[in-house]
């Protein structure tokens, strides 16, 4: 037997490129070197999303601005509304009693991000800001891929060879749950702050996939409190359990009326099948009105797998993301049900 070794030059490996840090120690001081260095900074919070893009050359930058010294705040209760820090760790997220008492589908969902550590560095917002991925495009292209495709300025998509625009996939798991709660993103723009709903954070393009200038800091996120005839719960498939972005992923939360088993609200998010989460407005519309039951959540699963056409990605066929999507709907919704009667 015999074996073949293989020596990589400097320029094939994946190496982070030269930059200035900056630690401003304030929102304000954010963006004052944002309008500074105006299109040659970026936002770093965990940087778990960021630098490995800079390692591809996917974003170079020659300024790197670190959030890391601003101060977090603590979940807190704001006009009947819970407000979270977008600085807060995906493990924070996930532990948080307040959240898990409020808000538990986007508990669940932090706890899904890939690995403990991972979601010891990754932030709510950064996960929310999370670039979207195609297996063409994050890959170092020095050596294995030469020819550009739209996100990378080219005129074709190649994991898609026929297709007339870019097929790249949004993956966030926090984005679904905070669709399904109804919670709005305050943004930090030109020295104001506004508030927009939460899908209007992201526009539906994969070439640009979030709604945010370059001078625009998402700084918190706004979620209504629920009634306690809710219940709520997120459900991901991956090949590895936790350590992948999911190849589907819902969110569910459903309320009920005083007898707890007619559903008076349904709202379902799917993501990593589009470039944005996608809302299941006809599967919710079967639900409201309608004795809660597992035929009926059987069906609405069935559903909800009918009404989606998911991009095909990372080796999933839509075919088989479809067939996925039945499974993981079932389980979010019986999940969510079943809270509720406990």
């Amino acid at each position: 037997m015999s074996f073949a070794f293989f020596s990589l030059s400097q320029e094939e490996i994946m190496r982070l490129s030269k930059f200035q840090l900056l630690q401003p120690k304030s929102l304000e001081e954010v963006a004052q070197l944002l309008d500074k260095y105006r299109g040659s900074a970026g936002i770093m919070a965990g940087g778990t999303d960021i630098l490995p893009r800079m390692k591809y050359g996917l974003r170079p930058l020659e300024f790197m601005i670190s959030l890391c010294h601003l101060p977090v705040a603590e979940p807190r209760d704001f006009d009947g509304n819970l407000v979270l820090d977008t600085l807060m760790t995906l493990t924070d997220t996930a532990r948080n009693a307040k959240i898990r008492q409020n808000a538990f589908v986007l508990a669940e969902a932090a706890h899904a991000v890939a690995s403990y550590q991972i979601r010891n560095m990754g932030t709510l917002g950064g996960n929310l800001c999370q670039e979207s991925r195609c297996l063409y495009y994050n890959q170092v292209h020095q050596y294995q891929f030469v020819s550009p495709c739209f996100k990378r300025n080219g005129d074709r998509c190649h994991f898609i060879p026929k297709g007339q625009k870019c097929f790249a996939v949004f993956m966030s798991d926090t984005a679904p749950a905070l669709y399904s709660l109804d919670a709005s993103a305050e943004v930090l723009s030109n020295g104001h702050l506004k508030r927009i709903p939460i899908d209007e954070l992201y526009t539906g393009n994969a070439l640009t996939p979030i709604a945010l200038s370059e001078q625009d800091i998402l700084v918190a996120i706004t979620i209504p409190k629920t009634t306690r005839l809710c219940g709520s719960a997120f459900s991901k498939f991956t090949i590895r359990g936790g350590l992948e972005f999911a190849g589907v992923n819902t969110a569910v939360v459903l309320q009920v009326k005083d007898d707890g088993v007619t559903c008076s609200s349904a709202r379902i998010t799917v993501g990593a099948i589009a470039p944005a989460p996608v809302r299941l407005r006809g599967t919710e519309s079967m639900l409201i009105g309608q004795k809660l039951s597992d035929d009926l959540l059987n069906s609405a699963a069935q559903a909800a797998s009918e009404e989606i056409k998911p991009t095909p990605h990372h080796g999933f066929s839509a075919k088989y993301l479809k067939t996925c999507l039945i499974s993981v709907a079932r389980e979010a919704l019986s999940s969510a049900y079943s809270r509720i009667t406990r």
